[in-house]
């Protein structure tokens, strides 16, 4: 904003030296760099000529609760402070919206589920039931957004919202993430829910698996070489952030959260204590049902943990989010083998993702931001 639109915005009268010289700052973008007396006084001679104030560094030197200085120079430099933008703010009239304010986070954890039940169902009980959760958000979105707190184990408290996609598949999973980052501005984004695991590494039902990375296992290109149609993949992975993936290794193996989970549920449990699991799991608008589908994916990603059908579309939401970006992380507990089908796991693995992601993140926020 430059200072001729900030000095009509009062009246002549209104104009005192402090507003000016607050004005000038402002236009300067001395609230992100600081500036010289000498840059403030010329910009407010070449606009305001005689009418000027006399002494720009006597004024600078006695508003000490809207400037500061930041470099003793020579020249000394100054910085607008928040009070000054706040001071300008109520003495004009004007919103004055500053990078800081649109770039700032607002809130702390996004979780985007890709079904209402049993996913974010299981969600809602992980964090004290339905009570503890209100409907907030623009009414015009296609989503429905809800919003909890959640303290840390260092005893911060958390604000946490989570919406689900209008149906399950990578393009939904994308456009849900996308809206709730730009609507919130979350540091974290959750996906949490249940997929497919592959039998390598003695998995079982409620195994929690963690996409690092997450693969679309289905870009690339067909072609038809010698009378065979073949599928070269270009899958474009996308992994978690390094201190995220950090702080999941110390939960591989049997580790005793998984026991303090599995003593919540009252229903049918595996046979073996559930762990968790890091590794490129794939993502596709598909349901699959062929052993031998997986067998394929396997060929490119032979350490695959696992598919599922929106993983990918979270990630990438994430990875082409405006600065600051948030860290992304997804928590899919196992429910059945892909080819070998059953629904009858689905409420306990959903149980256990929702469990072990708001008990992660509890206990770990304060080493993924730390006070200062």
């Amino acid at each position: 904003m430059d200072i001729s639109t900030l000095t009509s915005a009062v009246k002549p009268r209104e104009r005192t030296d402090q507003y000016v010289v607050l004005s000038a700052l402002f236009a300067l973008n001395a609230h992100v760099q600081s500036v010289t007396a000498k840059q403030v006084a010329d910009l407010l001679k070449l606009h305001m000529g005689a009418r000027a104030p006399g002494n720009v560094n006597a004024s600078l030197r006695a508003y000490t609760a809207y400037v500061s200085p930041k470099e003793k120079g020579p020249p000394l430099r100054w910085l607008l402070t928040d009070k000054g933008v706040e001071r300008l703010r109520a003495l004009s009239g004007l919103s004055l919206s500053i990078a800081a304010d649109s770039d700032a986070y607002k809130s702390d954890v996004a979780i985007v589920c890709a079904l209402e039940h049993p996913e974010l169902a299981a969600v809602v009980t992980a964090t004290g039931g339905s009570a503890m959760w209100r409907e907030v958000g623009d009414a015009r979105h296609a989503h429905l957004y809800r919003e909890t707190t959640l303290k840390t184990t260092a005893n911060r408290t958390l604000r946490v919202v989570a919406t689900t996609s209008t149906s399950m598949g990578l393009t939904a999973a994308a456009i849900a993430t996308t809206q709730l980052v730009f609507q919130f501005r979350p540091r974290l984004v959750v996906m949490i829910g249940i997929a497919a695991g592959t039998r390598s590494g003695g998995k079982q039902f409620g195994d929690v698996l963690v996409a690092d990375p997450s693969v679309d296992y289905n870009s690339g290109k067909v072609v038809l070489e010698k009378g065979i149609r073949e599928f070269q993949p270009d899958p474009y992975p996308i992994g978690l952030n390094p201190r995220l993936r950090s702080l999941l290794h110390k939960y591989r193996g049997a580790h005793l959260l998984f026991e303090e989970i599995r003593a919540k549920w009252t229903g049918k449990t595996p046979a073996d204590g559930n762990r968790l699991h890091i590794g490129p799991v794939g993502a596709a608008d598909q349901v699959i049902d062929d052993a031998a589908r997986v067998l394929e994916i396997q060929k490119n990603w032979r350490k695959l943990i696992g598919v599922e059908m929106e993983t990918y579309g979270v990630y990438r939401a994430v990875e082409e989010a405006p600065e600051p970006k948030p860290r992304v992380v997804s928590f899919k507990a196992v429910c059945d083998f892909a080819a070998e089908k059953t629904d009858s796991w689905q409420e306990y693995a959903a149980f256990v993702a929702a469990e072990f992601a708001v008990a992660f993140i509890a206990r770990e926020w304060d080493s993924l931001w730390p006070t200062i």
